[in-house]
């Protein structure tokens, strides 16, 4: 990446409002036989503008949309060419009828309408031309996202999946979706049990408490403190106490030693 456009990127980063709220650094949770997907964006969310294979960015173009909320996405996705023939072609979003029956197609799959036009939020954003397969973002805590089951399979749970990006012991945690995947054929195994492994796939509760370990932890300091007090110092006087005899020892024998030589030698002047 070209240096003026990281650093750019930075400055964007930093002084445009609405990003003093939290990152969401990890992706949302990965369940077994589906796939996530945000209806709405939470203010400050980026997409980054990948490209497909043998397309690029135009130079000092955009690194990524930027949702600046009530569904506007600051800059402009540019993709081109790296063939000679086409390397100057300069690329504009797909027209506004692609766009609309893109976007409303997902959105009515998993959402009410209601929930869609939300306040300070973002609807998907268009898609440009030449865009790689899967896009990239970069989500704000208070992110939710949707989850179902790919096509084979059907959740054996009842209602919606969901994930919230929440701050969490002061850290930015994905709840976890309560769904599980089954493949079609296998559904009549499951038949008058529903939730069987709610158990283990949705703890939501359980993740938004903080470890109970660190009030405990100074009780047991104090307790291996007290038990190895006696032992230690005991363990490491005697050792000590060693090492200065052993030295004082040496140092006796050696003055001795040198008595004696500097004797001998004066005798037989």
């Amino acid at each position: 990446m070209e240096p003026r456009l990281l650093t750019w990127g930075l400055l964007t980063f930093i002084m445009v409002p609405g990003h003093l709220t939290e990152d969401c650094d990890q992706d949302p949770p990965v369940i077994n036989y589906a796939t996530y997907k945000a209806l709405t964006y939470k203010n400050g969310t980026m997409v980054y503008c990948n490209c497909k294979k043998n397309f690029r960015r135009i130079k000092n173009g955009a690194i990524y949309l930027m949702c600046s909320g009530n569904s506007s996405w600051t800059n402009k996705c540019q993709c081109v060419s790296t063939s000679p023939r086409s390397i100057r072609e300069s690329v504009t979003p797909q027209p506004e009828e692609h766009k609309g029956k893109n976007t409303t197609a997902m959105q009515s799959q998993t959402q009410p309408v209601d929930m869609v036009n939300l306040p300070d939020d973002c609807l998907e954003p268009p898609p440009w031309k030449h865009e790689a397969e899967n896009r990239t973002y970069h989500f704000k805590v208070g992110q939710t996202v949707h989850y179902q089951c790919i096509q084979g399979y059907q959740a054996i749970q009842r209602g919606p999946a969901i994930s919230i990006c929440k701050m969490t012991c002061g850290e930015a945690r994905w709840t976890r979706p309560r769904l599980t995947c089954i493949a079609e054929s296998q559904l009549h195994l499951f038949a008058g049990q529903e939730d069987p492994l709610a158990s283990t796939d949705a703890l939501p509760e359980s993740e938004t408490s903080c470890p109970t370990t660190t009030t405990e932890f100074p009780e047991e300091m104090e307790t291996a403190t007290t038990m190895e007090t006696p032992i230690f110092p005991s363990e490491y006087h005697v050792a000590v106490a060693g090492c200065v005899f052993l030295l004082v020892s040496i140092l006796f024998l050696s003055g001795l030693t040198w008595q004696w030589r500097w004797k001998k030698n004066r005798r037989a002047i």
